[in-house]
This record gives structure tokens, C-alpha cells and sequence, in this order.
């Protein structure tokens, strides 16, 4: 289960004040601070199968790595997001290829994943270019990565910015220890929640032809 909470940034030069807040490099691992550019492609079946069920499958490259992922189910609620999410490796080389939903086998979305499919090719949706900002950060027990967001999605329909804050629950006792310390952030730098993925975002771009 990913368990974060996503903020809307003003501007370029609040992510850099964020970035080199003192208070926050005071509870980081220095050792994980790191920028890495982004790309993601989104894919779906060509009468949106994936979609309707609230299902997502993307390939992303991440520096030197690339990952598929699968997202379903979970919720939002202001800043908060809860989803299933399940990551495997793949070449980097193959980033522009759909992936197969055979790379997702054994895992609880798979059933799924096969049926809604049923032979239909993946066609990629939208793409996201990016550089992340990212450090992991001990508070109050917990393991809690910070990602700062800054680049484009791009559609059929135009592009639209990324400008964001995410924290992600990664180990300790409390998940909600992320929305604490996001809404701490948040009070600080005039952030507001971001309720949207940037996948929704990126629909939501697309769809203004049918608006």
C-alpha cells in the first residue's frame, strides 16, 4: 500500500526553499539526498478498459533504473492518498515499449489486469517529464521520503506543469506521520493540497475535448 500526501507548489523557487530548508536537512539522511531526472509513459487499451476500472500501468525511468507499476483501488482525501502499488524492474532500454501485464503475475491485480485486457495492445496516454528532488527524513519514528516535483505532463492536448510536494510513508509505526509533517511544510510555505495524481491531471487535459 502507498501511503502519501501530495502538495501543490507555487513556483520553482519555494521547491529550492523547501529543498534547502535547515529545519528539514536537520532530520534527513545526507546520504539520500539526490535530483533525478524522470520520464513516464502512461498506458491504457484504446477503449480505456484500465481506466474505468481505476486501474493505472505506467513504465517509468528513474536515473539508470526503469520500473513498470501497476496502481488500483485505495482513495484520496485532500492532500492524502492511499493506493495498491506494485513496482518491477524492467530495461531502461525498453522504456517506450508497453509492458506486459504478465510482468505483474501473482500479485492481486493480475486476474484483473488479464481480463481487461483480454489481448487488447496497451497505447501509450500521456507522458511526464520531471526532476525529482528527493531525501529521506526520520520523524517521529518513521522513515519518510520527501520528493519535490518540478517539470511537465505532456498530452494530445497540450502540456500542463508539475510543481509539487510529495511525502511518502516509507517504514514506522504511524502513516498519518507523513500528513503531520506535510501540513507542518505546507502552513510554512502557503502550500495547498494537491488531491489529483499528476495521471488525473493528465486526463483531465485530454478530456477537454469532451467537455
Amino acid at each position: 500500500m502507498e501511503v502519501e500526501v501530495k502538495y501543490a507548489v507555487p513556483s520553482s523557487e519555494v521547491i529550492d526553499r523547501i529543498w534547502n530548508d535547515r529545519t528539514i536537512i536537520n532530520i534527513s539522511d545526507p546520504a539520500t539526498l539526490e535530483k533525478v531526472p524522470l520520464f513516464a509513459v502512461y498506458y491504457d487499451t484504446e477503449d480505456k478498459s484500465l481506466r474505468k476500472r481505476h486501474y493505472t500501468i505506467r513504465a517509468r525511468s528513474e536515473g539508470p533504473a526503469a520500473f513498470a507499476t501497476v496502481k488500483w483501488g485505495g482513495s484520496s482525501s485532500g492532500a492524502m492518498h492511499k493506493r495498491e502499488e506494485i513496482n518491477v524492474p524492467i530495461d531502461p532500454q525498453k522504456i517506450i515499449e508497453a509492458p506486459s501485464v504478465d510482468l505483474f503475475a501473482g500479485s492481486a491485480a493480475y486476474k484483473d489486469l488479464k481480463e481487461l485486457t483480454d489481448g487488447k495492445p496497451l497505447v501509450p496516454v500521456l507522458v511526464m517529464r520531471f526532476t525529482r528532488s528527493r531525501m529521506r527524513l526520520t520523524f517521529e519514528g518513521n522513515i519518510i521520503e520527501l520528493a519535490l516535483d518540478l517539470g511537465n505532463i505532456e498530452t494530445a492536448n497540450g502540456s500542463t506543469p508539475i510543481c509539487e510536494m510529495e511525502l511518502e510513508h516509507c517504514a514506522g509505526p504511524s502513516e498519518n506521520s507523513v500528513k503531520k509533517l506535510g501540513d507542518h511544510i505546507a502552513e510554512k510555505y502557503s502550500l495547498r493540497p494537491e488531491p489529483r495524481s499528476k495521471y488525473s491531471r493528465g486526463l483531465a487535459l485530454l478530456d477537454q475535448d469532451h467537455l
